[in-house]
């Protein structure tokens, strides 16, 4: 039987350096990300190729494994999986030898390690550019929260409130009225879009709003449309602003591990 070598490819876009105000020409590697996939959707895949595991049980016993895991850790142990390895970490520097701890500074963290298994499966990988270049001008979306549940993974409740943060995110029109465009696009069927016409907050770092009562349940790209640079200048042309994380509606992110 002749194995076949799997080969990976993660498209990206460019965006525009942030961090080196002076030279205009450099640019940073984004992955397109395909989507945000939680533990049913890798059960799912597990059993379309070994049929003989039912989906549920492996979510139960991914969700056992989760549990131990970040039980042991916090116990003070140092866990290592296939894939990744969890070590505690106390962070910050303590002044003297009492071992005095100041909580502004020494937190207790989790470092999280790729495995040597997934150091080897990602030397598989082939960067391949998409030919879309970001002119962002250090615009991003930072994180979305679902305010009902305070997840950050990209579970969205439908009818639920969303709090968007990020850096330039403002959303307005091309005279800097409105809201400009705030919008939902199916990520896997961009006809399916929702456009969001009331923000509670339109800032700069932050926007908040309602979904929709009605919303679909599945896979979302959150785009965010403005003109605004900051408060003094707007945009020749509008900027468009993706989240990288896809928002689901769908019941079975409910079972989404927490984050760590």
């Amino acid at each position: 039987m002749v194995t076949i070598a799997k080969v990976y490819k993660w498209l990206f876009d460019l965006e525009e350096n942030s961090l080196t105000k002076d030279v205009k020409e450099d640019y940073t590697a984004k992955v397109k990300t395909i989507k945000s996939m939680n533990l049913t959707d890798i059960a799912n895949e597990i059993s379309l190729e070994r049929t003989e595991y039912r989906p549920e049980t492996i979510v139960n016993i991914g969700n056992l494994i989760d549990e131990k895991i970040r039980q042991l850790v916090c116990a003070g142990n140092t866990v290592t999986t296939g894939s990744a390895q969890y070590a505690p970490t106390i962070t910050g520097v303590m002044i003297g030898n009492k071992g005095i701890i100041d909580p502004a500074v020494n937190k207790c963290i989790v470092n999280v390690i790729p495995s040597a298994a997934m150091r080897a499966e990602v030397a598989k990988v082939t960067p391949e550019f998409s030919g879309n270049v970001k002119d962002l001008g250090g615009a991003r979306i930072s994180l979305v929260k679902d305010v009902t549940t305070g997840r950050t993974d990209g579970f969205i409740t439908i009818g639920g409130m969303l709090d968007i943060s990020g850096i330039k995110i403002k959303s307005v029109n091309a005279d800097g009225t409105g809201i400009g465009t705030v919008s939902l696009v199916g990520a896997d069927n961009p006809e399916k879009a929702v456009s969001i016409q009331t923000l509670g907050i339109n800032d700069p770092s932050r926007l908040m709003f309602t979904l929709p009562a009605n919303l679909e349940q599945g896979d979302y790209t959150l785009q965010i449309s403005t003109y605004f640079s900051n408060t003094s200048t707007l945009l020749k042309q509008s900027r468009l602003l993706t989240y990288p994380i896809t928002l689901t509606t769908k019941s079975g992110a409910e079972d989404r591990p927490g984050e760590l």
